[in-house]
């Protein structure tokens, strides 16, 4: 009898810590595979398995960090609507039990990341660094903040780029960059329109405004949108401007959920969203038959038969 409560309480916190990881935003290590994709690398089973393992490594860095800030914020967390859930501000993981669990997955993360190669660990330090700086100060800085959230986006795209060894476009470290911004500044607009007073949980949030928000979501939207259709345009495969269409109606999808629904406080939910979900899945298959020429390797075939 005596070991049923310590068994609950430990089932408890194991969940409290599966949940402080953040499950839900894993999809962000999805932009690791932006380089497999783009560098013709999709069959290659070292490439895949150099990616699978930085995101392995952001995955594990990124939930320490979660766990670090999550120590650091409880007091406002508990102040925070939704936030005051989470398992350290709400008692389910204790402080020490938290701690030890963001150590292991620390040295595991940069572990593993120097284990793929040198450069990965860089950028995965680089990563660690700036979110360090981001939870002492930046984050309390308006506009700062959603450029940092940015920069974040960009260097796990650099560390799927440098696992494989391949060329670094410039042309997807804007794309991601600013991708990255569209859904920050979403995300903000959500966070002042469900928090009673913005102050008590973020002191930059306090500092936006509705009408400001809205214009520089249109700003980063159009500058999002005339990068990739430039992008498209000086691509060395044509077909690509194909996917503009596909593009462009799920960044205005995403502009109309911000503005009729809650998906902007929860970006992983876009999946949820048939319309959202249909057009990503189509401006993938484009993609991957324009850059590695399946039309034309299957006319050919034809041919040659």
């Amino acid at each position: 009898m005596s070991g049923q409560p310590f068994t609950s309480r430990s089932t408890n916190t194991l969940r409290g810590l599966l949940r402080e990881l953040r499950p839900q935003q894993w999809y962000k290590q999805g932009v690791l595979l932006l380089g497999i994709l783009f560098s013709q690398s999709l069959l290659s089973v070292t490439a895949w398995g150099r990616v699978i393992g930085a995101i392995g490594a952001f995955t594990a860095v990124a939930g320490a960090v979660y766990i670090v800030n999550d120590i650091c914020d409880r007091e406002e967390d508990r102040k925070h609507p939704e936030k005051q859930h989470r398992p350290i501000a709400s008692g389910q993981l204790s402080v020490s039990v938290a701690t030890v669990a963001a150590v292991v997955l620390l040295c595991g993360g940069l572990a593993l990341a120097l284990f793929i190669n040198e450069l990965v660990l860089v950028v995965l330090v680089a990563y660690l660094g700036q979110n360090i700086v981001y939870s002492l100060f930046l984050k309390d800085i308006v506009l700062v903040d959603v450029l940092v959230v940015g920069t974040g986006f960009v260097l796990r795209a650099i560390a799927g780029v440098v696992a494989i060894g391949v060329y670094l476009s410039p042309w997807l470290i804007l794309c991601t960059f600013l991708l990255a911004l569209v859904l920050a500044v979403g995300k903000r607009r959500n966070e002042l329109e469900t928090v009673t007073n913005p102050v008590d949980t973020r002191e930059s949030l306090g500092l936006y405004t509705d009408e400001e928000l809205d214009q520089l979501l249109v700003v980063t939207i159009a500058m999002l949108l005339m990068t990739y259709a430039l992008y498209t345009f000086f691509h060395s495969q044509t077909p690509m401007m194909l996917t503009l269409p596909l593009a462009f109606y799920g960044v205005f999808r995403y502009h109309h959920l911000v503005h009729t629904t809650a998906v902007a406080g929860r970006p992983a939910y876009l999946l949820t969203d048939r319309a959202m979900f249909v057009t990503l899945i189509l401006w993938f298959l484009v993609t991957v038959a324009v850059i590695y020429r399946i039309p034309t390797t299957l006319a050919e075939g034809f041919m040659g038969v």
